[in-house]
């Protein structure tokens, strides 16, 4: 159980860390890092709540998931701006980190 967390904080930090350290235009070029590692941590909040205990706040949180997912995504298929995905995708991630914070 604290593995599956553990592998769900670390990829959520690797998206984030992809979005900062990329030049703000180029973002989101590398999208299969975002949508994998989006989809490893909304994996993992499933396997969370069926493993375990669920998490709290389980709807919320996959719900910003999958909003960050498809933010990403239509990004990546050029219909969202990166100057509004990158800011929402970040804004968003650190709803997710304070979470983890405070578990």
């Amino acid at each position: 159980m604290i593995v599956v967390r553990y592998v769900a904080l670390g990829a959520l930090v690797v998206w984030l860390a992809g979005l900062l350290s990329l030049e703000f235009g180029q973002a989101l070029r590398a999208p299969l890092v975002a949508v994998g590692c989006g989809a490893l941590v909304l994996a993992s909040l499933v396997a969370m709540k069926f493993v375990g205990p669920p998490p709290g706040a389980f709807v919320a949180r996959a719900a910003i998931v999958a909003v960050m997912l498809a933010v990403a995504v239509l990004a990546w298929v050029a219909r969202v701006p990166p100057a509004i995905a990158v800011p929402v995708n970040l804004g968003l991630g650190a709803i997710l980190l304070l979470w983890y914070v405070h578990e």
